[in-house]
């Protein structure tokens, strides 16, 4: 029986209020701690979002580490490979292609959407290789909204679970990422209102 492991979070952040919340099925590198694995402690855990809204698109250009770190924090960024948080510990295993229950636990809502993403290689993941395998939503889900890659939480801060399909894809040691993409910041309007 081939195995995926998956080990690791990311909260991206498009909008001009940081999105705040942990991923705890699978729990994340910054979380492992709170579910019995021996990793170092983030008590910020729920606050992995690129350096927030002028460090990522001022600063940065919009660029995010893999794993929700600043684009321009020092190499190894801390929840990478290597990082503080980034152990290379396994959380969980899973089947190739099975259907598998996330679970993630918003401390603040901001509306937007999540989605997840899996790299084959833990130690060198780039969001190049995690575009190449996102995970497909499982229908139906309690009626909330979402579409084939998407999910939209819509019942403001709580725990949400969902079902979502693995790749397949084989891997020893894979690297599972959510992004929460805020949706606050609606941007400029054409007639010049925000």
């Amino acid at each position: 029986m081939i195995q995926t492991s998956l080990v690791l979070v990311l909260i991206a952040h498009l909008g001009n209020v940081n999105g705040h919340g942990r991923l705890i099925e699978p729990p994340s590198r910054a979380s492992a701690w709170r579910y019995g694995f021996d990793t170092p402690h983030n008590y910020n855990d729920h606050e992995l979002f690129c350096g927030g809204f002028t460090r990522q698109w001022q600063a940065n250009g919009g660029k995010c580490g893999v794993c929700g770190d600043a684009w321009d924090s020092k190499l190894p960024r801390a929840h990478e490979y290597g990082g503080t948080y980034g152990q290379g510990v396994i959380v969980r295993q899973y089947n190739v292609g099975s259907a598998i229950n996330l679970r993630v636990e918003l401390t603040a809502s901001h509306m937007g959407y999540f989605t997840f993403s899996v790299c084959p290689d833990y130690k060198n993941a780039s969001q190049e290789c995690l575009d190449k395998h996102i995970l497909k939503t499982l229908r139906p889900q309690d009626g909330l909204a979402m579409s084939d890659i998407r999910f939209y939480p819509r019942d403001g801060s709580r725990v949400y679970e969902m079902k979502y399909r693995l790749p397949k894809l084989s891997c020893s040691h894979c690297l599972l990422q959510w992004r929460y993409i805020a949706g606050n910041n609606w941007g400029a309007c054409p007639n010049g209102t925000e």
